[in-house]
């Protein structure tokens, strides 16, 4: 996630964890979280149907995606709301007009879309569309703190921070892209890598050395992060003994900080 040209883009991928929103018409409602909320009004609005029909439907909310760690429970949230808002109004968008409207809502992820892109989270642009991989694996590392994005880009020198990694950002970029086109785990770890150091003058990740270091030691392909959240990533594919790994990890002095260590594919 950085700057290349004059804005900002992020790639981000999807696991298998899921938000289910379940929309129903009934007197007794539950209104959900105001961000969901609002992606029910969006929907409403783009095909010019009274936001007065909105009032009688009750929005439920499942998740298993950790809320303030970085891994786009927001996003995910409001992109399951706008889905079910389509299918109760029998109405379509596309992944890029979905993006978009969750981007007015607020700053979001790239994982509405189903392709791997190079992703403006600000205005839910894609830049680029990248290849995609089948075999890769994350063992994620979950502390117990939360961090909200709005705190991250409320920094004053949040802007010229991104700025002063360009250089590196536009490397981690195209060995991603070359990573998956490739089908090269070691080209994306490296590029994983190298964005998650350029991020430590913006948000420090705890024992984040240490993670590269063992990552590299047990020959796994690289470490990313939440840029603006608390979790770490080590990439791996299905092949690799993550158990093994996991084991290690949870003998650390890490594994203090980071008390839930676990995969997802």
């Amino acid at each position: 996630q950085g700057f290349l040209d004059k804005e900002e883009y992020l790639s981000s991928y999807a696991i298998d964890m899921f938000s289910i929103a379940t929309l129903e018409e009934k007197k007794e409602i539950d209104l959900g979280p105001k961000k969901s909320r609002k992606a029910i009004e969006k929907v409403f609005e783009k095909f010019n149907i009274p936001l007065e029909e909105s009032k009688n439907i009750s929005l439920n909310l499942k998740s298993d995606i950790p809320v303030g760690k970085g891994m786009a429970s927001s996003t995910a949230d409001i992109g399951a709301t706008i889905k079910a808002t389509l299918s109760i109004l029998n109405k379509n968008l596309n992944d890029e007009e979905i993006s978009f409207m969750a981007s007015e809502i607020e700053p979001t992820d790239s994982i509405i879309l189903y392709e791997n892109s190079i992703f403006n989270p600000v205005n839910g642009t894609v830049k680029k569309y990248l290849s995609s991989i089948d075999n890769g694996r994350v063992i994620i590392l979950e502390p117990k703190g939360i961090l909200e994005t709005k705190i991250i880009r409320s920094n004053p020198n949040y802007l010229n921070i991104k700025l002063e990694n360009k250089s590196i950002i536009n490397k981690s970029f195209d060995l991603l892209e070359k990573g998956l086109k490739n089908n090269d785990l070691k080209l994306i770890g490296e590029a994983c890598t190298l964005s998650a150091i350029a991020n430590e003058n913006i948000h420090k990740k705890p024992y984040l050395n240490e993670v590269i270091e063992i990552s590299q030691s047990m020959n796994a392909y690289g470490v990313n992060i939440a840029h603006s959240g608390t979790v770490v990533g080590i990439l791996i594919d299905e092949n690799m003994d993550y158990e093994k790994i996991i084991n290690h990890l949870k003998n650390q002095p890490l594994s203090d900080y980071y008390k839930k260590i676990h995969l997802a594919n």
